[in-house]
């Protein structure tokens, strides 16, 4: 089963495929510290999509649709 990382960040949303994180909603201590090291998490994800926002407006129209489930 393929697991996938969302990240957003101020310049946009990174997608991430991760590789060998398959219980990442059941043991955090295994998830993080993979993703606290540059090194090791280039190892473990990805990088799949990448969607840069257009302006400060969109940034804050995306995370409010992502909060609320439309997106």
């Amino acid at each position: 089963m393929a697991v996938y990382l969302l990240c957003e960040a101020a310049t946009g949303c990174s997608l991430f495929l991760a590789h060998g994180l398959d219980q990442i909603g059941q043991n955090t201590d295994a998830v993080r510290g993979p993703v606290s090291d540059l090194n090791r998490f280039a190892k473990v994800v990805k990088l799949t999509a990448f969607c840069p926002f257009q302006s400060v407006l969109d940034d804050y129209s995306q995370c409010v649709a992502v909060s609320e489930g439309r997106e």
